[in-house]
Formats: C-alpha cells, sequence, structure tokens
C-alpha cells in the first residue's frame, strides 16, 4: 500500500461480485483497492453487505459458510467508522448511506457496479463516482 493511502468506497454489489466470481473485474477492482487505497466502511455498509451475502440464492455459486468467511475477511480490511451525516440525494434510498460515508471519510471515490442509480451521480460532491471497469483501468490517475 503506497504511504499515506487515498480514502476510497466500495459498494456492496462490487464486494459481492468480487466473492461469487473471484476472476471477475470485481475482484480485480477489489484487489487494486485493497493494495492501492484506504478503504472504508460504516456497519450499516456491513449489515446489507453480510445480509445480501446470506441470500440463498448465491448457494449455487459459492457456499454460505465460505461466503461468510470471506465476508469476515473483508471486515479485517476496511476500517470500519461511525458516520452521523445524512444524505438522501440519491433515487435509490439504499445507496445514500454510501454517499453519506464517502463525504465524511473526505473520499475521492466510490467505486460501483451500480449503474442507474450511483453512476449516474458522478461526481457528487467533489467525490468521483466510477465503474469497475473504469476504476481498474484508470486507478492510477486518482493516487
Amino acid at each position: 500500500m503506497p504511504n499515506d493511502p487515498k480514502p476510497i468506497v466500495l459498494d456492496s454489489n462490487l464486494i459481492v461480485s468480487a466473492i461469487l466470481s473471484p476472476r471477475g473485474v470485481a475482484a480485480k477492482a477489489f484487489e487494486i483497492a485493497d493494495e492501492n487505497f484506504e478503504l472504508f466502511a460504516t456497519q450499516e455498509t456491513l449489515d446489507e453487505l453480510q445480509g445480501v451475502l446470506a441470500r440463498d440464492k448465491f448457494d449455487r455459486y459459492i457456499s454460505k459458510s465460505d461466503r461468510l468467511t470471506l465476508f469476515e475477511d473483508y471486515t479485517q480490511v476496511v476500517k470500519v467508522v461511525q458516520v452521523d451525516l445524512r444524505v438522501e440525494d440519491c433515487r435509490d434510498p439504499k445507496d445514500n448511506k454510501f454517499l453519506a460515508l464517502a463525504i465524511a471519510m473526505q473520499a475521492i471515490a466510490i467505486v460501483t457496479g451500480d449503474k442507474k442509480d450511483l453512476l449516474s451521480m458522478n461526481p457528487y460532491k467533489g467525490v468521483k463516482i466510477i465503474g469497475l471497469k473504469s476504476f481498474v483501468e484508470n486507478y492510477q490517475l486518482l493516487l
């Protein structure tokens, strides 16, 4: 990790995709983010992620116990912070917590696969909102 890594926020869909498809673009985006940036989450974003990963529909890709283990590994990588800021600007209210986290931590970017809600808001109050492929191809520009 570089000296004094810059803060970024990863949307839950990126983490879920990285866990379900460990050789996919989301997994590569996570690897790059983990190696080069400071990752932040809140208890609220972790609760959402854990709830999504517990869904039975993912059993055909990876066992529930393996998903839980990978979730626990993720919680060791991110810095969990409390954010009191409330944001209500996103069309999908479930995404507001990622916007609030990014603003509160002065993140340089949110990385997401959410094309219709979060990506359509780029930039948001000085925070870049970047798709997975674009992040993988251009992350050096954020360093």
